[in-house]
């Protein structure tokens, strides 16, 4: 290519990248947000509308690894229709100092709503929504509406109406289970899955619908930036990899850093054109992760190279893998093999690009790179803290002896996977340890509230251990609010 036509693509590339930054931060008319703090250390987005008051109050909670930018598009859309919402972190999440635990999130959420209140609705997705109908359950937040997005949560005897949005590829809630709720209505979105749930344009236009209707408000039309804001991130993207595409060979010196160049324009582009509703900002608890990510990456490509696998052929991998997600469409594949895939394509169009005018390594670097930042993004489990319940009774050691074991869950609507769970008993206190998709991660401490009911703080999960005649434990039902019961049999020792 003629260094006339690299300058050409090199300026287009610019240009591209200059307008998608700009289309990517556009925010609905009549609509200001601004990043405050709650309750003296609780990171929250505050959409304010600019019409007369009085405004109705929104108060929005995302799910479990997630962040207050996640139900951005929610946030400006109820914000467009004359209501002062508040998106905050929970503990433990995006930038909150605190610690999680499904009791501190739901102090959290109560405390949120008695700063801000009186809460007109609430939005909770995923865990949000759960966290939510429990701090309904305790009394202290009362909204005139509940909004679960993607999610079931229990509002006890006496709850506000409770509006269900989701999709119909729902990988923890599919429609039988969304449809058996006789105490609520039910959106279902033909073609979204648990992450598009918070950016589907019928759910986010069905949740104003309903929120006006509550306060007695007609709704606007519905908000049409955020298609800009999508095309403004596909043309940075493009922008990037047009200008990385570009960039002329380095000095023999310096040609090492030519992967950690072409990787680097990416991810800032990246950041720039999608940070205002994805939390993509660096966070030191991600990076050692994402090292331990990039170095197996690149120790993988390394091999590959020595044994003269193409690198096109991982694209080729990529493609396949996304391809048969969405004919599968199980949950282990949308949830974990899904990105994983999205990922792979991307870092191979950037290792090829970063092989052009350098070397095969420079392109695996590039390639380990953004594989290593890329697959973080996707899930980073929260900052965890374990609190005891108020009241924690003292069991017998042998009462405790007899629930040590393996059990082990057949696949189900909570567990699609299935699960198998250990408990063992370390002093006077039983801890477990699960293994199984979307599972609780790490050893957890369970409190007994009886001789057979233990509690999880962390998660909110009920264990109650079942005793045949001989007083022998055989099983366990797991129990969490707005899920079905599941059972898991105990396994025989060896």
């Amino acid at each position: 290519m003629s260094a006339r036509a690299n300058r050409f693509i090199a300026a287009v590339a610019i240009v591209f990248f200059a307008a998608g930054v700009v289309l990517s931060h556009l925010i609905e008319p009549g609509v200001r947000v601004k990043t405050v703090a709650l309750a003296g250390d609780t990171p929250a987005l505050q959409f304010l509308p600019t019409g007369p008051e009085p405004h109705p109050v929104t108060l929005i909670a995302h799910g479990y690894a997630s962040s207050k930018e996640m139900l951005f598009r929610y946030g400006e859309a109820l914000a467009a229709a004359g209501f002062v919402c508040f998106a905050m972190d929970l503990p433990g999440h995006g930038a909150s100092p605190r610690s999680y635990s499904f009791i501190e999130a739901a102090r959290a959420l109560e405390e949120i709503a008695r700063v801000v209140g009186p809460v007109d609705v609430f939005i909770g997705h995923s865990m949000g929504g759960r966290e939510g109908g429990q701090a309904v359950r305790e009394g202290g937040m009362r909204p005139k509406l509940f909004i679960a997005v993607g999610s079931l949560p229990e509002l006890g005897e006496h709850g506000p109406p409770l509006l269900l949005l989701a999709g119909r590829f729902d990988e923890f809630f599919p429609p039988a289970l969304l449809k058996a709720r006789t105490d609520a209505r039910l959106v279902l979105s033909p073609w979204s899955d648990h992450w598009l749930e918070a950016y589907d344009p019928l759910l986010v236009n069905a949740a104003v619908e309903a929120a006006c209707a509550t306060v007695g408000k007609m709704p606007p039309a519905a908000p049409t930036c955020w298609r800009w804001r999508l095309a403004g991130m596909v043309l940075g993207m493009l922008g990037a990899l047009g200008v990385a595409f570009c960039l002329p060979k380095l000095p023999p010196q310096w040609a090492w850093g030519r992967g950690l160049l072409v990787s680097a324009i990416f991810i800032v582009a990246f950041v720039l054109t999608t940070s205002m509703w994805y939390d993509v900002m660096p966070h030191p608890r991600r990076f050692p992760l994402q090292i331990a990510a990039m170095a197996i990456a690149l120790l993988v490509l390394m091999i590959a190279s020595r044994l003269r696998i193409p690198q096109w052929s991982f694209f080729v991998l990529a493609a396949a893998v996304a391809i048969g997600c969405v004919i599968k469409g199980a949950i282990f594949l949308v949830a974990l093999a899904l990105p994983f895939a999205l990922v792979l394509l991307v870092g191979t169009v950037l290792g090829g690009i970063a092989t052009h005018r350098g070397s095969r390594l420079d392109g695996d670097i590039a390639m380990a790179i953004v594989m290593g930042c890329g697959l973080c993004l996707w899930h980073h489990p929260p900052k965890t803290h374990d609190i005891p319940p108020s009241v924690v009774i003292k069991l017998d050691a042998k009462l405790c002896d007899a629930c040590v074991g393996q059990y082990e869950f057949a696949p189900d609507n909570v567990f699609r996977t299935g699960m198998k769970l250990t408990i063992r008993r370390q002093g006077d206190q039983l801890v477990g340890q699960a293994r199984g998709m979307g599972v609780l991660r790490g050893a957890f401490n369970l409190y007994p509230e009886s001789e057979t009911n233990f509690l999880c703080t962390i998660n909110g999960a009920q264990l109650t251990f079942i005793k045949n005649d001989q007083g022998e434990v055989t099983a366990v039902i797991h129990h969490m609010a707005g899920r079905p019961d599941s059972e898991g049999k105990k396994l025989k020792n060896e």
